[in-house]
């Protein structure tokens, strides 16, 4: 039997608005791509004749009969009633009567709650003395059963008869009830009335057999998925091995240059000392030549001013001699002949930036990588990155290790909101979201975010979230609050939350019968293993909390402790640790709590609870 807390939350609200689905303005209508919105957020969705599906961006052509021709989702109105029944009784109003009163009843045919008086009146009418009555205390141990409604016909003078037959016949291609058959769809012209027990038990077959199909084409899909993600994980690997090719090649090409500048410098010095000779020998002997000019110019001035001519005659010869040596010398008179070195650089940037965008070149290598589908429940993880990215603020207290990580914005649900540091996962949003396709590693059920690093054996593995709420509206049993959980990656998606997964394990929060408030629960497949008192489950309440989790993987463990109060609340026994684990964090209900979960890790963990470290 359906039991209320296997109910998700969100199947009972419009995703848009946030609003509980009604008989009113939020009539849940489901869409041919079978997502499902009240009408008034469809109303306010239709652009001329087309709708466009908030989550998947489906185009839909309005129907004829606008919003109205979308069929109504007649199982979530169904399942609001088994909740309210279940959990909010008193919230119930009597449908028959204009006095709000609370119900105490349900009429089965009318499919009406209603309260004591208007009970008495229902049983005493002639149409209705016949009606099954049953009260709320009763509904309360039955079933969903007994609120799915048989359809009834709406034509005029129809009225109130069951569909209890259907036409097949092409064009048709509906349920009828039995004044049909005589009226609208006699078999004597050509309609093809059958019961609608039996087409409901052959399209469901048909059903069933593209499920078996479509089981077998998601298991097909999950596969390449996970390959996928595996290779955008191996990617950054890749594209670092890649760069430190290209930077290898340049750094060779680098020396290739060097060499050769090394070579031109080299010649450079050979040729100025050959040049420096050169002029320094032509220096010496210019030097040499204005030396004995000025001298022997000075002499023979000497000469001619302090000598008799007696004297001077005989010392004539000489220094006619000696001044005719000298002016024999040549001396250029208009230019001076040097030679220096020169680097004929010319077009060489044009043409060396030519040859550079010819170095190298990055191509891509295709790789068909076979998988082996099968059909039946395939386990599938991913492989975590590689640590040396993270390895730099990991933070280690003896055997413990605090790897460094942070919640994944690739894989956050879109009605949920990271910070800009991706360490704080809040359940409400504070900026509009733009609804598009999903990303690859974007969560589509589960309302929360993936751990950016997962957690592989052997190894024992620590990190913290505190855990902020304030309490808007007094929350029911059915209403999580937050989940923080151990899971392998294949199995996070399945529903909104991991407690009932074989392979997660879970520490959440929600209301307590037991003790009438909000406790702290740990659960597994499905099943409470502990629970301790919270917080007050009342409008206004304020509480932060900071939890630690340490997981053994050597042991198969995983340990939840109160950090401020230093106190166990438990240990999870018996993980399966032989693949990797990721962290995985969810938070639930915003139209009753805002909650923020903070992520420590790595470098800002500065010691470990005292309850670790005496272990």
């Amino acid at each position: 039997m359906l039991r209320a807390e296997d109910v998700k939350e969100e199947f009972l609200i419009c995703s848009v608005c946030m609003s509980e689905f009604d008989e009113d303005r939020h009539v849940p209508r489901v869409l041919p791509c079978l997502h499902t919105f009240c009408h008034q957020c469809l109303q306010q969705m239709t652009k001329g004749s087309k709708l466009h599906c908030p989550v998947c961006k489906s185009e839909h052509v309005i129907p004829k009969q606008e919003i109205y021709g979308f069929p109504k989702d007649t199982t979530r109105r169904n399942l609001i009633d088994f909740i309210r029944v279940r959990k909010r009784s008193s919230d119930i109003l009597c449908k028959d009567c204009p006095e709000d009163k609370t119900a105490a009843d349900f009429c089965k045919e009318c499919y009406i709650f209603m309260c004591v008086d208007c009970t008495k009146a229902h049983k005493r009418s002639y149409a209705s003395r016949k009606h099954t009555v049953v009260s709320i205390q009763e509904l309360q141990r039955t079933g969903i059963e007994v609120f799915r409604r048989k359809l009834t016909c709406s034509l005029p003078g129809h009225e109130g008869q069951t569909l209890a037959f259907y036409c097949s016949r092409k064009g048709c291609e509906m349920s009828i009830c039995t004044a049909c058959t005589v009226c609208d769809h006699d078999k004597n012209k050509g309609h093809v009335i059958v019961n609608v027990q039996d087409i409901y038990n052959h399209k469901r077959e048909e059903l069933d057999k593209m499920f078996e199909t479509l089981d077998e084409d998601i298991q097909s899909a999950k596969l390449v998925l996970q390959q996928a993600e595996k290779e955008l994980l191996n990617m950054d690997i890749k594209e670092l091995e890649v760069e430190k090719d290209i930077d290898e090649t340049f750094a060779r090409c680098r020396k290739v240059l060097d060499k050769r500048q090394s070579q031109l410098k080299e010649s450079l010095a050979i040729l100025c000392e050959e040049k420096k000779a050169n002029v320094q020998e032509e220096v010496e002997l210019l030097e040499g030549y204005i030396d004995g000019a000025a001298n022997a110019k000075y002499f023979s001035t000497h000469v001619v001013g302090h000598s008799d001519p007696s004297e001077f005659v005989p010392l004539y010869s000489v220094l006619m001699q000696r001044l005719k040596c000298l002016n024999n010398y040549k001396v250029n008179r208009k230019t001076l002949k040097i030679e220096s070195p020169a680097f004929e650089a010319k077009e060489m940037e044009e043409e060396f930036e030519k040859v550079a965008e010819t170095i190298g070149k990055l191509n891509t290598v295709v790789e068909h990588k076979k998988l082996n589908i099968s059909r039946g429940n395939t386990d599938i993880a991913l492989s975590s990155a590689s640590s040396h990215r993270h390895g730099e603020r990991d933070q280690r207290f003896g055997e413990v290790l605090c790897p460094n990580f942070t919640y994944d914005v690739g894989s956050v649900h879109q009605y949920r909101e990271l910070s800009d540091n991706c360490r704080t996962l809040k359940n409400y949003n504070t900026v509009p979201k733009q609804h598009g396709m999903y990303g690859a590693r974007q969560l589509k059920k589960y309302r929360g975010v993936v751990g950016i690093r997962s957690f592989e054996p052997p190894g024992k593995y620590y990190f913290e979230v505190q855990v902020s709420f304030n309490i808007i509206k007094s929350l029911d049993n059915i209403n999580f609050m937050y989940e923080i959980g151990l899971s392998r990656r294949s199995e996070i998606d399945n529903g909104y939350y991991v407690y009932d997964q074989p392979h997660a394990w879970s520490f959440c929060a929600q209301h307590c019968e037991e003790h009438k408030q909000i406790c702290s629960w740990c659960r597994h497949n499905g099943e409470n293993l502990a629970h301790v008192p919270l917080s007050l489950n009342l409008t206004g309440t304020n509480v932060s909390k900071t939890f630690g989790f340490l997981l053994d993987t050597d042991k198969a463990q995983w340990t939840v402790v109160d950090c401020l109060e230093e106190k166990k609340i438990h240990t999870f026994q018996n993980l399966r640790t032989s693949r990797a684990l990721w962290p995985v964090f969810g938070c639930h209900w915003p139209s009753k709590v805002r909650l923020e979960m903070t992520l420590r890790s790595g470098k800002t963990i500065e010691s470990l609870p005292s309850i670790f470290r005496t272990q």
